[in-house]
């Protein structure tokens, strides 16, 4: 999602969880303060979930744990920040629900799943409308060429490289982070330094991917995504 949607959806699921809080708080102000409290601990596991792997899956398993526990403790801290600041508004009953880690990590899977899924529905939609051609400046000129014929983005320090099927490079310096949201779904990010048409990729091991006989390398950060998108 680009940037004002995804704000947008944040600001409406805090409204929306605020309703939920109404049973436990001293009016709609107070809801809506603890609803932004649960915020931090949503925020922390959106950061650090896609870096979770399950190609070992104890590990992958330990590592989700951690995360869960982690991002516990932080709701705990913020919503008794807010308890105090609100000269404990909270009756025992209530707290009761409040600090149940199931119903904390219950909130955390609703608002991820749901923006996921609101993504998902956004890029099919986009995809609908898939563009032919793209423009860029290169070397000052502004270049205009088929997506299609994009074989790879690559960033070599402050330059990147559009490769293309012709044989021809194209310098620019748009960095790769803009050209991926550029780009369609057609493109996946393998590297911090590449950005790979799909319909290119020959072949893909643990930690090479091939684009005919050239090899780019695969990070570790993104193999689930890979290995997702190319089933």
């Amino acid at each position: 999602m680009n940037g004002f949607i995804n704000f947008l959806y944040w600001v409406f699921v805090t409204f929306l969880l605020s309703g939920v809080f109404m049973s436990t708080a001293d009016g709609y102000s107070s809801a809506l303060m603890l609803s932004v409290a649960t915020l931090p601990g949503v925020i922390t596991a959106k950061f650090f979930i896609e870096d979770i792997s399950f190609t070992k899956r104890l590990r992958g398993v330990f590592h989700m744990m951690c995360l869960a526990f982690a991002v516990l403790i932080i709701e705990y801290l913020c919503i008794i920040l807010v308890d105090i600041y609100l000269i404990n508004y909270m009756s025992e009953k209530n707290a009761d629900l409040v600090f149940n880690p199931f119903f904390i990590w219950l909130i955390i899977i609703a608002f991820l799943s749901l923006e996921k899924l609101l993504e998902s529905r956004i890029k099919s939609m986009t995809d609908i409308k898939k563009s032919k051609y793209i423009e860029f400046i290169s070397d000052r000129k502004r270049i205009s060429i088929e997506i299609e014929s994009i074989v790879y983005i690559e960033s070599c320090d402050d330059e990147v490289w559009i490769r293309t099927n012709t044989d021809t490079s194209y310098r620019t310096k748009r960095n790769i982070s803009n050209w991926q949201m550029a780009l369609d779904s057609r493109f996946i990010r393998i590297h911090r330094s590449y950005l790979v048409n799909k319909s290119h990729i020959t072949k893909i091991t643990p930690k090479k991917l091939y684009i005919g006989n050239k090899a780019l390398d695969i990070s570790r950060k993104y193999r689930e995504n890979i290995l997702r998108a190319t089933l």
